[in-house]
């Protein structure tokens, strides 16, 4: 059976829960095929997805997994462990930029206004993004659904109580056709279960 899913919810979200998978279900193989495009499910033969999105794909059937919200997060380490706290403030800082969830948008939901343009490395691949917050590059907005080991392995610290809870989320996508096959309904269902164990 094979998976489509963002290379960063392959490496943070679905790697460190496959084992469990693997043990429940051990007959079933799972190919983990990772690209930030959307895979077509018959040229590529993808049998399930992980998507985000507004949960409208034409010809899938798709199911809510989890909604997606961010927050800024840095290295304990940064500048030298004198972390920054006021939302403030953090326009003055070194920013990690992801084009997709800017950080005016962040600041806005928090209600401070930002005079100058925010200016930062930026990072199409939000596993990059994270892995350079925790290189001690500088601030990131991360999204919850990713970065929950790091948070709780010390490797990344939450700046701010605040989140923004973005317009999109996450859903488990696959053709009407597969819904009778029992591997990918497993599969399904263990997706689910995990996602509302986070």
């Amino acid at each position: 059976m094979t998976v489509s899913l963002l290379p960063v919810m392959a490496a943070r979200w679905l790697l460190p829960r496959l084992p469990g998978f693997n043990e429940i279900y051990p007959h079933i193989q799972i190919n983990v095929r990772s690209d930030r495009h959307l895979s077509n499910f018959k040229s590529d033969r993808i049998d399930i997805a992980l998507r985000l999105g507004g949960g409208s794909w034409k010809d899938l059937t798709a199911i809510r997994l989890m909604d997606e919200e961010v927050f800024p997060v840095c290295s304990p380490h940064y500048n030298d462990g004198r972390l920054p706290k006021d939302p403030a403030a953090f326009g003055t800082e070194r920013l990690l930029i992801d084009p997709n969830v800017p950080w005016s948008t962040w600041f806005r939901s928090v209600g401070v206004q930002v005079d100058r343009k925010l200016v930062g490395n930026s990072f199409t691949d939000a596993n990059l993004l994270l892995e350079a917050a925790i290189a001690g590059h500088g601030l990131a907005l991360a999204r919850r659904s990713v970065a929950k080991a790091d948070l709780l392995g010390g490797r990344l610290v939450r700046l701010s109580e605040h989140s923004y809870r973005l317009p999109i989320s996450h859903y488990v996508v696959y053709p009407p056709a597969l819904a009778g096959n029992a591997p990918v309904m497993a599969f399904r269902d263990w997706l689910l279960a995990e996602a509302a164990n986070q």
